[in-house]
């Protein structure tokens, strides 16, 4: 399943998550592997094969096969991708079809003229790093490139005209439940596509004549008996489109989300982010992630008092912004980068893929209530020209598919910064007394941190742009402890993010802090692009509140207390 939403209830399923055939040619890219190679071994869809026993930690390009039925000649075939690793190519019957670039991004593509019977569908999956074929993904980044299915695989037929692809809702007015549907058509419309609306249970619909432009069409309409979603009252609403030969069921939820006078307001409330960030990954299952383990991990976060998730740094699970949408949390959405350099920002094709991936997470998430922050290039280049330009491009398309939201990125380059005055939230990465300088202890280091970067910012960007802080924390080893508090026990990791919390929260111009991290999570191995292997021990990034298999250290009593009383 990629997501409960959206729903297609007259297009039958071909399930293709399960066991597929599956072969790994080490150390070899995609482009030297054909898809007659043979898949002699078995492999799960989702999964992520380097997280295997077999497989574990291997590089090379992985042969997917997997053999499906059709009943009756189709003339149009929907193929569905949840996100995979790092870059694939796809077969039917030996013809490639479509390739991929976009690792962890939810895509589509279509199939034409498929036949009855019996067809192959042959996948090839590439993680090698790569600067000439994966852009996106470099080996430098701090969190581990798994290869595989990240999440599921499905074929669903389309009708040949008038096919619905999704609904796009927003909110207009939170007084009358006042919304804009825009219907966006996949391929060939007649020139007026007749529609039926109805809304949640309701038996009675409108019929509205809409004659799409370039496969969309816009209609305004009033949700009846509507609530509004908040965390404390996630309330969930679904909008039905009935045509003649499709059906396209949408969830979402009537909220809004702005920043003004230095403030968050969520539905015209002061907001104010107690959050946590958090990647998609496991120990046994890398980013391919079981629905139980991300119940688990929102259970958890409930019990820190969170009520905000940085999804880092990548688009995430459509799945996990499901049960965000139904449990109240807000979440913070960006396309993957990491600390990428005005080299890489000046690389035409690098900035064509980010678009495109930004773009798409955009689209693919839309409807989800508990989104309230678009962003992109978590610590880049942004005192640089390059970093400027892409900050530029990037801002537009997202406000070009989307208006509703706040846009930002995380900086860690506050004194010298001069891109976030593009955004509409000043974000800062920031970790003193434990990255860079530490010629005294911690206490003092993060108490002098926060007032001239704040002395800077409050000067020199707009008057009406509210503060977060995005990423503050430290590493912490579960079960080492010690009755000095060493650096990298657990002891230290809770006084460090206690004496955090204490400094963040007592300054008025904050608007919310993100800790670094929920858990501890894969990085890079025996070697880095940027960092010294010495700041990842065991390849993983330690700072987690719980262990990476969601233990909890200290830290976790710390939060939670501190949350508590905000």
């Amino acid at each position: 399943m990629i997501s409960s939403y959206p729903q297609y209830p007259s297009r039958p399923l071909i399930a293709m998550d399960g066991v597929w055939k599956f072969s790994l040619y080490e150390g070899k890219f995609l482009e030297e592997i054909t898809p007659d190679f043979p898949a002699e071994d078995r492999m799960c869809v989702p999964g992520a094969f380097d997280a295997t026993p077999a497989y574990f930690c291997r590089r090379g390009t992985a042969v997917y096969r997997k053999d499906f039925r059709l009943e009756q000649f189709s003339h149009r075939l929907l193929v569905r991708i949840g996100g995979l690793g790092l870059r694939a190519r796809f077969y039917l019957d030996g013809i490639p079809v479509f390739y991929t670039a976009l690792p962890y991004s939810a895509e589509s593509f279509e199939l034409t003229d498929v036949s009855a019977g019996v067809h192959t569908l042959t996948v090839l999956v590439d993680n090698m790093f790569s600067e000439e074929h994966q852009k996106l993904f470099l080996p430098g980044y701090d969190f581990f490139g798994f290869g595989g299915f990240y999440r599921s695989l499905e074929i669903r037929p389309l009708p040949p005209r008038n096919a619905l692809e999704r609904a796009q809702i927003r909110t207009l007015d939170l007084k009358t439940g006042k919304i804009a549907v825009t219907l966006i058509f996949r391929g060939e419309t007649d020139p007026e596509v007749k529609c039926a609306v109805r809304f949640d249970q309701r038996q009675e619909a409108t019929e509205y004549h809409l004659a799409p432009v370039n496969g969309l069409a816009t209609f305004e309409t009033t949700v009846p008996e509507f609530q509004i979603w908040s965390p404390q009252h996630p309330a969930l609403h679904t909008l039905t489109v009935q045509t003649g030969q499709d059906c396209l069921v949408e969830r979402f939820g009537i909220r809004t989300i702005k920043a003004e006078k230095r403030k968050l307001y969520l539905n015209g409330q002061e907001l104010y982010l107690k959050g946590v960030n958090r990647h998609e990954s496991h120990p046994d299952m890398g980013p391919a992630t079981t629905l139980i383990t991300q119940v688990n991990d929102l259970q958890l976060l409930k019990n820190l008092q969170v009520n905000f998730i940085r999804g880092c740094h990548y688009p995430q699970d459509q799945r996990f912004l499901d049960l965000c949408d139904e449990l109240g949390f807000l979440v913070w959405e960006e396309s993957l980068g990491w600390g990428n350099t005005q080299e890489e920002l000046s690389d035409p094709v690098f900035m064509q893929l980010q678009e495109k991936q930004t773009r798409l997470m955009v689209q693919n998430s839309i409807n989800h209530p508990s989104v309230i922050f678009w962003a992109f290039l978590n610590e880049f280049a942004s005192d640089t020209q390059e970093g400027y330009q892409s900050c530029e491009r990037l801002v537009k398309a997202i406000r070009e598919e989307d208006n509703t939201r706040l846009v930002s990125f995380a900086c860690c380059r506050p004194m010298t910064d001069f891109c976030l005055a593009l955004c509409d939230v000043l974000c800062l990465n920031t970790y003193p007394g434990w990255i860079g300088n530490n010629d005294c202890d911690f206490p003092e280091k993060i108490t002098a941190a926060i007032p001239p970067i704040l002395q800077r910012w409050l000067e020199f960007y707009p008057a009406d742009m509210p503060i977060i802080v995005t990423e503050m924390g430290c590493c912490g080893l579960y079960g080492e402890r010690d009755p000095a508090a060493a650096q990298w026990t657990e002891q230290f990791q809770a006084e460090y993010f206690s004496k955090v919390i204490e400094v963040i929260f007592a300054t008025p111009e904050i608007s919310g802090l993100t800790l670094w991290q929920f858990c501890d999570a894969k990085s890079f191995y025996r070697f880095g692009k940027r960092t010294g292997i010495r700041y990842k021990p065991l390849a993983f990034n330690l700072a987690g509140i719980y262990d990476r298999y969601r233990r909890p250290k200290l830290v976790a009593q710390t939060v939670a207390e501190w949350f508590a009383q905000k």
